[in-house]
């Protein structure tokens, strides 16, 4: 059996080795001609890899698991029509990427010097990411809305905890925005430009605004209008045409970030193992878990005391994740040219350091 798999995803080759032939690539370059001379028919992508009618017309894939919780590189429509099952690791990296916001959170507060027990925050978004946020919301004394048209149409029902908002009401009132929903073009529920110039307007002064769901929900130049006149902050880890970000918006930013929110390395092996599975349920062959369950083991969170603690909260997640340090050299990039910019922007993701979870609810 001949596997693909991005060199990127850790411990994926490892597990699977004994199961098959296996060929590495680089998630940005696979082309329609790798996999057609490497007969390729278990391919297994990050979101750098466009898996559409380009890539795999005439070739021997069948199945592809994408090691990501977004799906917005990926046709479906395409793989319907040609009979390839598709599986993703959504929700692996979701407390990675609450754990970013959580830090966010507490750095502006710390700046600010502000007691966020007197503050309210807005979560656009209640899946896995959003669920979590307002959890550890809650555990650090925020009043928490909640926005989410396909849940609230469905009849979901919220916690009593958290307050349903429109989204306008919650630009208007909160002191704290995350957005957490998928980036879709069209439908009832379309998420492009979802947050533009008009409800940019209302965010209010000194608040904060973090993006980490995709490029693309957000209006980056509304962004940059804003920044530019009035003084609120933004904490920013997903762009608009990735790796060719916008280098003003990132200096305008209080922490700006290369799409690494969800790069802890928990989330990155939660996202592995279910990658495992989705080959062992279409095979029959057992992979070697061996390494994937020793790292998940390792995993000791801490406790729930410390939420009252903000100031040790903040130190436990930088020295474990260390978010400032990746701000640092993230700007540093923006001193060169675009096309550099762009090549760094991905080195520093395939390099990512290996970084620990700190907190689970």
């Amino acid at each position: 059996m001949r596997i693909f798999i991005d060199e990127n995803i850790p411990l994926l080759y490892e597990t699977l080795k004994n199961c098959g032939d296996i060929q590495l690539f680089k998630g940005r370059e696979l082309r329609n001609k790798d996999l057609l001379d490497g007969n390729c028919e278990f391919l297994f992508v990050r979101s750098t890899a466009r898996i559409n009618r380009e890539l795999l017309e005439g070739t021997k894939v069948k199945f592809i698991g994408s090691a990501t919780s977004g799906t917005d590189h990926v046709d479906f429509e395409f793989l319907s029509d040609y009979k390839i099952k598709f599986a993703d690791a959504k929700g692996s990296n979701a407390n990675s990427v609450a754990e970013y916001v959580v830090y966010s959170i507490l750095k502006w507060a710390q700046v600010n010097n502000l007691n966020l027990r007197t503050k309210k925050i807005g979560i656009i978004g209640y899946g896995n990411i959003g669920k979590l946020v307002a959890g550890y919301s809650q555990l650090l004394g925020l009043e928490v809305f909640i926005y989410d048209p396909p849940l609230f149409d469905d009849g979901f029902g919220f916690p009593e905890s958290v307050n349903y908002s429109s989204l306008e009401e919650i630009f208007r009132k909160c002191d704290i925005i995350t957005n957490h929903v998928p980036l879709t073009n069209s439908g009832v529920y379309k998420t492009y430009n979802l947050i533009d110039s008009y409800l940019i307007d209302f965010i209010k002064q000194n608040s904060l605004f973090i993006h980490t769901s995709r490029g693309g929900v957000v209006s980056e130049n509304a962004l940059i209008d804003a920044l530019s006149y009035r003084k609120f902050f933004l904490a920013i880890d997903v762009w608009e045409n990735e790796p060719f970000i916008n280098s003003l918006l990132c200096r305008l930013s209080f922490l700006a970030t290369p799409h690494i929110a969800g790069y802890s390395f928990d989330g990155k092996i939660k996202g592995v193992k279910m990658m495992a599975d989705f080959f062992h349920n279409a095979t029959g062959l057992i992979p070697d878990y061996s390494s994937i369950i020793s790292y998940l083991a390792d995993f000791k969170p801490i406790n729930k005391e410390i939420y009252q603690n903000y100031e040790v909260l903040l130190k436990i997640l930088e020295d474990n994740r260390k978010f400032s340090e990746d701000y640092q050299n993230f700007l540093r990039t923006m001193l060169f040219e675009n096309n550099k910019r762009a090549y760094f922007f991905d080195e520093l993701r395939k390099n990512y350091p290996l970084r620990r979870e700190s907190i689970w609810l």
